[in-house]
Order: C-alpha cells, then structure tokens, then sequence
C-alpha cells in the first residue's frame, strides 16, 4: 500500500514540475469536448436526414430516383466525402488523440505526447481546409435540399473552427511537453546513476 501511495506522489510531483503540462491537458479536455459536440451534430443531422426528410421525400414516388441518388453523395452522412460524413471521422480522430494526450501528460509518456503533437500538426491544415469547405457549402443553394441542411453545415463548421483553433495551441504547449519530459527522463536517469555509484561504493567499502 506504502508503495502504490509513494509511486502515486511521484507522479503528481513530477507532474506539477511541469510547466507546460497543465495547458496541453486543458487543451486536450477541450478538444475532447469539441469533438463530442461535433458527434452530437453529426448524429442529430443522421437522425433528422433519415428519419424525417427522407420519409417526406419518398411520399412522392417520382422523387424516389432522386432520393436514391442524393443518399449515395452529397447529403448523406454515411459517405465520408460528404461535409457531414467527414465530420464524424474527424470527430474519432480528433477524441482519439485527445485521450493520447491525456495519457501522455499525465503518465509522462514522450511517445503519446509525440503523437498528439504529431495529429495536431495535421489537423492545422486538415481542419482549415475542412471549415473553408464547409463555409462554402452553407452558401450553396440548390432545389430539394433539405431544409435543416444548412442549420448542421454551420453548426459542424463552427466546432471544426475550434478544432483548427485548438490544434494551433496544441502544438506550441505539446513541443515545450515534449523538451520538459525529456529533460525529466535526463534528470531522472542521471539521479539513479549517481545512486548506483554510491550504493556500489558503499558495498565495496
């Protein structure tokens, strides 16, 4: 039990000692609440395109073809390449590396926080490209689109601005993480070289 309490101290000690370790684990709780709200809309969307307009639509059998088609590209939530469809694969990814980050901090895992400076690295561009898109899909009016479309489009957009946002402040607070565990693991690894000397000086005595 001694053990389990000292080893849980050590950690919050060496936690605390750093300074940049605070800000990626606020960042990374941001982000993991970003990426639940754009699973939110994205499922919202999914329920309202399936359960409500497509059933409107279909009560016209001429409007069936169209139906069919508008369900395999540009509206459906089920197709990546869609603005809604790509949201929620960008929200797994997003939450994916935001609990790396999480861990990483907290655990004092070089390797997890690499990662999660290395996915935000990418997602500055991923998600920019992403907002500007869907930006530009908001303006676009077309006959038979479903009325709430535009309503989800902003919504995503708005969250996938924060991601863009967050990614920014992720990678400056993730690279300082990084040199800060680096030099803990230094310091750590030449405290228990100088005590095996000593131990071994000792027994040699």
């Amino acid at each position: 039990m001694y053990t389990v309490l000292e080893s849980i101290n050590k950690g919050r000690s060496a936690f605390s000692t750093m300074r940049s370790g605070s800000g990626v684990l606020c960042i990374a709780a941001c982000q993991l609440v970003v990426g639940l709200c754009l699973l939110g809309v994205y499922e919202g969307y999914k329920a309202y395109y399936f359960d409500k307009f497509l059933n409107e639509e279909e009560t016209d059998a001429n409007d069936n073809a169209g139906v069919a088609a508008r369900v395999a590209t540009y509206e459906s939530p089920l197709d990546f390449r869609s603005p809604m469809g790509f949201s929620f694969y960008l929200s797994i990814a997003n939450n994916m590396f935001a609990i790396f980050g999480l861990a990483g901090v907290i655990n004092q895992q070089r390797e997890l926080i690499i990662a999660f400076f290395g996915y935000n690295a990418a997602q500055m561009v991923i998600s920019f490209h992403a907002f500007v898109d869907l930006c530009t899909d908001v303006g676009i009016k077309y006959q038979g689109e479903p009325a709430k479309l535009s309503a989800f489009e902003r919504a995503s957009a708005t969250f996938i601005f924060f991601c863009f946002a967050l990614s920014l402040l992720a990678t400056v607070f993730a690279v300082k993480a990084i040199d800060e565990v680096k030099t803990k693991q230094r310091e750590e690894f030449n405290r228990m070289a100088v005590l095996s000397d000593t131990l071994q000086y000792e027994v040699d005595a």
